[in-house]
């Protein structure tokens, strides 16, 4: 059977911070799949309904299922007008993330567009140097340095034909709010509601996030688009992985793995996407990959290892 005790899950740093991990990973899908999917001739408004509608499917069939097997009335703590309105948040929060960021490559070109997105990895440090009232540590610090430095290498930026003319202030303006939105959405997930069941948290979240995505698209394109993404079978290929690897994995990694770390670390360890970004470019649609880009992806995963490196020292040290 199925526990429902999610209390009873393991709860140390290293095994809550591979979810997080996993989680970040599994964002580093998407770009390729809504590659394939606008190369196939699908917008991007009917890509971001599909991904949220059926992301909030894949959730709704496994809450179904394990509550049918833990055959328990109760399934975690019940929602009032504060709890609710604290997971709908998070949910808007989320969705505006990929609203902002797909918005930002109309105006953008992508490899602006991805370092922009990837400052969360210093926003998330700085956010939760704000709500602790504490100075981040070195190792954070250092780790974000070389976060940025590797993402401005792997992004593409150095070496590229970019002009001041590329650099549309509505595009930037957009790219920071979908990395600050992304930021705030890890802290949230790793403040709000810690005491319910990870998977009843992640799909109160998807449901508030597919709402304000269908009426953020039926505003703003229109009825037809929604209708689009949700019936047409010619789209399933793309919105299912999409739905899969955007909103429900990292929705449950992040709910079960957050509260037990540090917004800053989530944060940090997120930025393992961008690697398996570049990889995945590189392998599915054979995008050429410079070696400045490598050596970017090789720096990033430095700084991502940074922080329980340089912490592991320290232990060491204490314990001779």
């Amino acid at each position: 059977s199925i526990p429902m005790n999610w209390k009873t899950l393991p709860s140390s740093v290293l095994f809550c911070s591979v979810l997080v991990l996993l989680a970040s990973c599994s964002y580093a899908v998407l770009s390729t799949i809504v590659s394939l999917a606008v190369g196939a001739g699908y917008g991007i408004p009917v890509v971001l309904v599909g991904k949220f509608f059926y992301g909030w499917v894949i959730l709704c069939i496994l809450f179904c299922i394990v509550a049918a097997v833990s055959r328990r009335r109760k399934t975690g703590v019940a929602l009032n007008a504060k709890r609710t309105a604290s997971l709908a948040g998070t949910g808007v929060v989320m969705a505006l993330v990929t609203v902002c960021y797909f918005h930002s490559l109309s105006y953008l070109p992508i490899s602006l567009a991805v370092v922009l997105l990837f400052q969360y990895s210093w926003m998330g440090v700085l956010l939760e140097a704000v709500i602790s009232r504490r100075l981040p540590s070195k190792s954070k610090v250092v780790s974000c340095l070389v976060i940025l430095a590797g993402t401005i290498l792997a992004g593409g930026i150095i070496g590229s034909s970019m002009s001041l003319a590329d650099m549309n202030p509505a595009g930037i303006l957009l790219g920071l709010c979908a990395a600050f939105c992304y930021a705030l959405f890890v802290c949230l997930s790793g403040r709000v509601c810690t005491d319910m069941q990870p998977l009843s948290k992640s799909f109160c979240i998807a449901t508030a996030g597919m709402l304000f995505v269908l009426l953020f698209v039926g505003t703003v394109y229109g009825g037809a688009a929604v209708l689009e993404g949700i019936t047409n079978t010619g789209t399933l290929a793309y919105s299912i992985p999409l739905g899969l690897f955007g909103i429900a994995v990292p929705i449950i990694f992040l709910a079960v793995g957050a509260p037990k770390i540090s917004t800053g670390m989530a944060t940090i360890l997120n930025s393992a996407e961008l690697p398996l970004e570049v990889l995945l470019a590189a392998v599915i649609i054979l995008e050429p990959v410079a070696p400045l880009r490598w050596a970017g992806v090789l720096i990033i995963l430095l700084g991502i290892a940074l922080p329980y490196l340089i912490e592991k020292r320290i232990v060491s040290g204490l314990e001779e």
